[in-house]
């Protein structure tokens, strides 16, 4: 067998495990996904390791390993279509598009694992990315203050939009927003800080984190916009402006924009 064929068989089985979780998370082919799906590959992935331990990986054991995984990604593919064209998903989805809070919040639970609605949600607060794209050595990996600002103010006229996380149609359809209720688990030192009880849309909170979800393609919210008082990413160690000058210039600019602002101290949560 040659690398590129290994690579290859990697690949595909890695493709097989992103598939997994995308059949896991939709509570109809959770039970089946569990017993079938996640056995199946992980048999698939055994046995290659075995023929290259042993030696016997010729070409009749890269066709049948690439044949056993081809029918199993076209499986799961179908299961997935299935889901997608019931009843359950359509209305989710048209409920979804439509902001039917009501609805959402009974038949999202029936279809999404591991979420659910929350009658009494906390503060939330919701990461603004300070990224600009270009994190390598040489390169300013953080917006300007004033792009951070522009960023924030359209938050503030054109709403939170949703996170669509691929090209996928369970990427794009059905997106949500992910808030936490404590500021200090966030990645970003800039946040927007909101009040649930300003939405009709139902706040979901996802079972084993620290998370919620509110799904709607755009969400529009009065916030206020919190800015921790340190930062402890390591790129800001590499930066040549430090954090605090940064805090400074950018609370200008959203106040200048009319925007509420508040410092949070280490351990300050609200």
């Amino acid at each position: 067998m040659s690398a590129e064929q290994l690579i290859a068989l990697q690949a595909a089985l890695g493709e097989l495990g992103a598939l997994y979780v995308v059949a896991v998370s939709f509570v109809p082919l959770r039970e089946a996904a569990e017993a079938k799906f996640l056995p199946e590959t992980a048999a698939l992935g055994a046995q290659l390791r075995k023929h290259l331990r042993e030696g016997r990986m010729d070409d009749v054991a890269v066709d049948a390993a690439a044949r056993g995984i081809a029918a199993l990604r076209v499986h799961w593919h179908q299961q997935l279509e299935m889901l997608r064209d019931s009843v359950l998903y359509q209305e989710s989805l048209a409920a979804w598009e439509t902001d039917q809070s009501e609805r959402l919040a009974t038949l999202l639970p029936r279809l999404i694992a591991g979420i659910e609605p929350t009658e009494s949600p906390p503060i939330l607060f919701y990461g603004v990315s300070l990224a600009s794209g270009r994190r390598h050595p040489g390169g300013r990996p953080f917006l300007s203050p004033e792009a951070c600002a522009q960023k924030v103010a359209a938050y503030r006229s054109e709403g939170i939009p949703a996170e669509a996380t691929g090209k996928e149609w369970w990427d794009t359809e059905l997106a949500s927003i992910t808030f936490t209720d404590d500021p200090e688990a966030l990645d970003s030192p800039v946040a927007l800080r909101v009040d649930p009880a300003q939405t009709r849309t139902p706040v979901f909170l996802v079972a084993g984190e620290s998370t919620f979800r509110i799904y709607t393609r755009v969400l529009k919210i009065p916030f206020t916009v919190t800015l921790h008082e340190e930062a402890t990413d390591e790129w800001w160690q590499a930066f040549e402006e430090s954090y605090q000058d940064y805090r400074v210039a950018l609370a200008k600019h959203l106040e200048q924009d009319g925007l509420v602002i508040e410092v949070l101290r280490q351990q300050e949560n609200r």
